[in-house]
């Protein structure tokens, strides 16, 4: 038998430990509320299907390794709407509300965030060349507080595709958006690959949506097939781009299976979701302690030939077993 004396020192026990417990189960809930929540801005100059794909690639690398929107970390996404001037704004309230860090898709949205801090980590994503806007001089050792991956496809693939696909093609006309440090990098590399395939470019120079249809319109009947550059402008057009091309009986040669899904004939070319996915891994690195200059930029290598059928079929294409064969096939959106 427990004696009385017993029975008070088991009660004190009992009672020391239930303490215990509930101290250490209040110690475990402080430390869980006051772990801190990440703050990400995203800046998105325009929202289209190759940027969107970016965003959807980067947010599902943080949630795949643990961080997800709303409960470890916040996410607060912004639409430039086309609006260069506009991108300044975000940039601009992201640094007065102390983000942890930026993502800015585009150059212009990287430009912008790049202008108006030096101290928040910015990642960029579908950047064509990172150097020629003005944004890092050393891709492989970053210098400041920005680094990402570049979106810069082989433009000499691509004109050779078309030379396949058009044996006879001279003249290759190239719209694109003068306001856009990217496109006027890619004009001037389609000029240089255009020489080796004996090739000229005809430029068709826009700088809004408005002015596509009659400067494509009055260009056509000079050129034999298009070439679409990595471009917003020309991405978020591509409706207005293929029933010009189409009406004329021209073939457009775009730089992502985007492009070609709404209406460019091929492209040997990114994965814009894979290109984004892999900027958050590198976010992922920032946010446990790495710095933006242990990451050198991202050049991806990999491309894939993808070709729109419907789009051939209405050209009257019948497409050699060389350019079918490993393709992936895609048969347009409505």
């Amino acid at each position: 038998m427990v004696g009385k004396k017993g029975l008070t020192s088991l009660s004190k026990c009992l009672g020391f430990i239930l303490l215990l417990i509930i101290s250490l189960s209040l110690s475990g809930c402080s430390s869980q509320n006051s772990q801190e929540i990440v703050s990400i801005g995203i800046s998105q100059i325009v929202e289209n299907p190759v940027l969107d794909l970016a965003r959807e690639g980067f947010v599902d690398a943080l949630k795949e390794k643990g961080y997800e929107d709303g409960k470890n970390i916040e996410i607060d996404t912004q639409f430039a709407q086309g609006d260069i001037a506009l991108t300044t704004t975000i940039a601009q309230n992201f640094v007065s509300q102390k983000k942890d860090l930026i993502l800015a898709i585009s150059t212009p949205s990287a430009q912008a965030a790049f202008q108006s801090t030096k101290d928040i980590p910015i990642l960029f994503t579908a950047v064509t060349d990172p150097v020629a806007a003005g944004l890092i001089e050393n891709i492989d050792s970053p210098e400041g507080n920005i680094t990402g991956t570049t979106d810069m496809v082989p433009i000499e693939e691509q004109l050779e595709l078309g030379k396949t696909i058009f044996p006879h093609a001279k003249k290759v006309g190239v719209p694109y958006n003068t306001s856009e440090v990217n496109s006027q990098v890619q004009v001037e590399l389609a000029k240089e690959a255009a020489k080796l395939q004996g090739l000229d470019i005809v430029e068709i120079p826009v700088t809004n949506s408005s002015e596509i249809e009659p400067a494509l319109s009055g260009k056509i009947g000079e050129i034999d097939f298009l070439f679409l550059p990595s471009d917003n402008l020309i991405a978020s057009s591509m409706s207005i781009i293929t029933k010009v091309a189409l009406d004329n009986n021209i073939g457009s040669i775009g730089v992502d299976e985007p492009m070609v899904k709404n209406g460019a004939l091929a492209c040997e070319g990114l994965d814009y979701y894979k290109l984004g996915y892999e900027t958050g891994l590198m976010a992922i690195d920032i946010i446990e302690g790495k710095e933006v200059k242990e990451l050198p930029v991202s050049r991806p290598t990999e491309t894939e030939l993808t070709i729109n059928k419907d789009i051939a079929d209405k050209l009257g294409i019948s497409l050699p077993e060389e350019i079918l064969d490993g393709a992936v096939i895609v048969e347009g959106e409505d």
